[in-house]
């Protein structure tokens, strides 16, 4: 079986593209806090991630960075060829459900604050921007899934 359950926060907003063919595809990551190591750090692991068409339109519309999402999917192995002759190699996610975990008074603010470019401050769900807009893996909030109400769909 090939399936991820993952919970965490787009670490950008997602990136879109339109195929040849016509179908729209959505390239986001997620950063998954872990907890803390014997050592009181965080740890928090990225993930990239693909959505194809509704799901990229949905992410297109009304996901911005820093929305905590819920997604369910299947890791995918990818290669190519580099511009320098070597092999280029990648795992991502093939995101299949998602769900949208913040509620919508965060997610519009968060909308509003990456319009603004008010990239630099803390917001109120506690993701900590640096100048370039990316998400400080440092910062990143605890996630507590024993705390959450979700369903496991296994």
């Amino acid at each position: 079986m090939n399936k991820v359950f993952l919970i965490g926060r787009l670490t950008k907003d997602p990136e879109i593209r339109v195929t040849a063919t016509g179908k729209k595809v959505a390239s986001f990551s997620i950063a998954v806090n872990e907890g803390k190591d014997a050592d009181g750090q965080e740890m928090t692991q990225f993930f990239n991630c693909i959505a194809w068409e509704k799901l990229a339109e949905v992410l297109e519309n009304y996901i911005p960075k820093g929305t905590k999402v819920a997604i369910i999917g299947s890791l995918k192995n990818r290669s190519w060829d580099k511009p320098d002759g070597t092999k280029g190699y990648a795992t991502e996610i093939l995101v299949r459900e998602l769900e949208i975990l913040s509620n919508k008074s965060e997610t519009d603010h968060l909308k509003s604050q990456n319009s603004e470019g008010e990239v630099d401050q803390k917001s109120d769900q506690g993701v900590k921007k640096n100048k370039t807009g990316a998400v400080e893996e440092d910062d990143l909030p605890e996630i507590d899934v024993d705390q959450l109400n979700v369903q496991m769909p296994f």
